[in-house]
């Protein structure tokens, strides 16, 4: 389905982006394996074919364009880097939290659809990690919140605008297990709390990942994989 397709993933290193990673190769994509940490990048690659890892800081405008430079074309755009926030009221939250929290959850976003809107093939793709928080929000996360829910909104104010020849589509995660589960101050009792009683794994979303970049059909489209927590 993805065959000889190139496909860019952020936020490589680790669970979401490293399971989505090593589903494309397996779809038969040629990925781009990017995230802030080349370290981790480069563990996420080590013995597939066909990926290559890339140190890139999404927040910068020049980091993206350096790790599409070399591309003529791209098919699919994974934007899926992020960061938790610390659990806290809101007159406790810093100016430099809510930059930091938005930089990286939503405005990198909006740079990476400039930056990669030109070099995508007719019936390209951009995909972006949002989250269920945007559905169901919690308090003392303010920033996150308000991060996840402008994915939602900038998704689908660019599907409209870069149809027909560009899809985008979000897909938000429920509870997760991956590193950044704890950063929300959860652990995986979590579950418990979700009707289908499971956390959501990064191949669950790597599996929607895959799906959405072939699904010719689909745009402005906002997928729950939650297990149940928008019910």
């Amino acid at each position: 389905m993805l065959e000889g397709k190139v496909v860019v993933v952020t936020g490589a290193g680790s669970g979401i982006g490293r399971a989505a990673v090593h589903r494309f190769v397996e779809a038969g994509a040629r990925v781009l394996a990017a995230d802030r940490d080349f370290q981790k990048a480069h563990e996420t690659c080590a013995g597939l074919p066909y990926a290559t890892p890339h140190k890139a800081d999404v927040t910068r405008r020049e980091d993206i364009e350096a790790l599409l430079a070399k591309r003529d074309h791209i098919d699919v755009y994974f934007n899926n880097a992020g960061i938790p926030e610390t659990v806290k009221p809101l007159a406790e939250i810093t100016r430099e939290e809510w930059d930091a929290v938005l930089d990286v959850n939503l405005t990198s976003l909006f740079l990476a659809a400039q930056v990669a809107a030109p070099k995508l093939r007719p019936g390209g793709v951009l995909l972006q990690t949002g989250s269920i928080i945007a559905n169901r929000p919690r308090a003392g996360l303010a920033e996150y919140v308000a991060a996840k829910s402008g994915v939602i909104g900038l998704a689908r104010g660019l599907a409209a605008e870069l149809a027909p020849d560009v899809r985008v589509n979000v897909i938000n995660p429920g509870p997760a297990n991956t590193p950044m589960l704890g950063g929300f101050g959860f652990d995986a009792d979590v579950a418990q709390a979700l009707p289908l009683k499971r956390l959501i794994e990064p191949e669950d979303i790597a599996d929607a990942a895959v799906y959405l970049a072939g699904a010719t059909a689909v745009t402005g489209a906002v997928f729950n994989i939650d297990a149940g927590r928008d019910l």
